[in-house]
């Protein structure tokens, strides 16, 4: 068995790792590099982006950009696996952006939707068998619905590749008994380590952020939350904290949309995905699916107007123009406020991914930062480490600091750095 990490062993997004055995290979994530990232250009990838195929196979961890973006870069006909509802999630979302005025883009997004009804699905612990190589996949919590990590077995070797996950999420309780139950003689782990220079930084769990933002919303009331649209806890946790402060809960069509993908697919399991699409919970805590007429701004009016005034509502908004007359009418009541809840790193103009159209959309008002991570603090990372106990190493992805994973975690397996392009022989 071989490894290669084309690229992702000293940067955070965009990360291909390879492994081959026998002829066969699989590949695991393909996805764009993260804004103000160095852009590393690839050289052609055989059995990925060209040459033969008929052994090869993707498989996608979940569907943040930075892990499936590149999709249409693949040879035509090689088979992409993915979860059905991250399947379902990302393809709605590709929809909707190949909708945007940008006609470059608009064809960008078409080629992806396109290309996401070849997409082969599977569900947890579905062995797939490609050739002589073996690949499990292990539901995990991320701030992507429906996302994996891999066990990937060949020539008696077994290798786990971690994707993004963390240990402070609502589904993250089945972390480490999933380890300890399927995770056994394993050799090496892949892991990532977006967080891992954040020592001393204690995370707040999305638990705790649902009670915050439930306390905010009671004193508050006209609250509205820009959220990623497909932060799927994130939003069914503010619909809850909202339901719990009697106030109304209302988001556009599109928002709706992803909602009922995940609570069709998964509110058999918890009531956590169930939710009232159809207005009947009284008097507040309603579910609202927000309309408006062609690209006409969002507007509250007649009886829904008037309905939301007198019990309050958490509004979902995303730096669209078409929200901002509403939150600048209710930005002048000192019973309003508006709450960021995504990675602030996107509003500072000293870091790489700075975002200066999202930073104008909010420039405007007083926001109040309210979020936590979607990755594994050191202490989760640790924790896995020593459940899984890999004989041959860890292997480090997805990070702009591999070299601390030596200083930190040497004591619980030994480090193997690679660089982009190694070819590491699993032995």
């Amino acid at each position: 068995m071989k490894l290669t990490i084309h690229r992702g062993t000293n940067q955070i997004g965009g990360c291909i790792t390879e492994i081959e055995s026998g002829g066969y290979k699989i590949f695991i994530d393909f996805g764009e590099q993260l804004p103000g990232t160095e852009i590393k250009e690839l050289k052609p990838i055989e059995g990925l982006t060209c040459g033969d195929i008929s052994k090869s196979a993707l498989f996608i961890t979940h569907y943040h950009g930075d892990h499936i973006g590149k999709i249409c870069d693949t040879v035509v006909d090689l088979p992409i696996y993915a979860g059905k509802t991250a399947r379902e999630i990302y393809n709605c979302l590709e929809n909707r952006l190949s909708y945007i005025p940008d006609s470059n883009e608009s064809e960008k997004h078409k080629r992806i939707v396109e290309r996401i009804k070849e997409i082969k699905t599977f569900e947890q612990l579905q062995k797939i068998n490609i050739g002589e190589i073996t690949v499990t996949p292990l539901f995990i919590d991320h701030s992507a619905f429906d996302a994996y990590m891999f066990i990937v077995e060949a020539d008696n070797k077994r290798i786990l590749h971690t994707g993004d996950f963390r240990g402070h999420g609502f589904r993250s309780k089945g972390l480490i008994p999933t380890l300890k139950s399927y995770a056994k003689n394993i050799d090496y782990i892949i892991s990532e380590g977006s967080n891992i220079q954040r020592q001393n930084v204690k995370i707040q769990t999305e638990q705790e952020l649902q009670k915050d933002f439930k306390l905010q919303f009671s004193k508050n009331k006209y609250n509205f939350v820009l959220v990623s649209s497909t932060n799927i806890d994130r939003i069914f946790a503010l619909y809850h904290a909202s339901k719990n402060a009697k106030r109304c809960f209302v988001c556009d069509s599109y928002q709706t949309e992803i909602l009922k993908i995940v609570s069709e697919n998964h509110k058999q399991y918890t009531k956590f995905y169930d939710i009232d699409f159809n207005q009947t919970t009284s008097p507040a805590g309603r579910f609202f699916n927000l309309k408006r007429q062609g690209q006409n701004p969002f507007v509250f009016n007649g009886k829904l107007k008037s309905y939301l005034e007198k019990n309050g509502f958490c509004m979902l908004i995303r730096s669209n123009d078409s929200f901002q007359p509403l939150i600048t009418e209710y930005a002048k009541s000192k019973d309003s406020k508006v709450f960021y809840s995504m990675w602030d790193g996107y509003l500072d103009s000293k870091k790489p991914a700075f975002n200066e159209s999202l930073y104008n959309f909010l420039k405007p008002y007083k926001i109040e930062y309210m979020h936590t991570s979607g990755h594994a603090d050191l202490e989760t990372l640790k924790t896995v480490f020593e459940t899984v106990k890999p004989k041959g190493g860890i292997i480090p992805i997805h990070t702009e600091a591999p070299e601390k994973f030596q200083e930190l975690f040497h004591e619980q397996a030994t480090i193997i750095p690679l660089h982009d392009g190694d070819v590491f022989d699993v032995k």
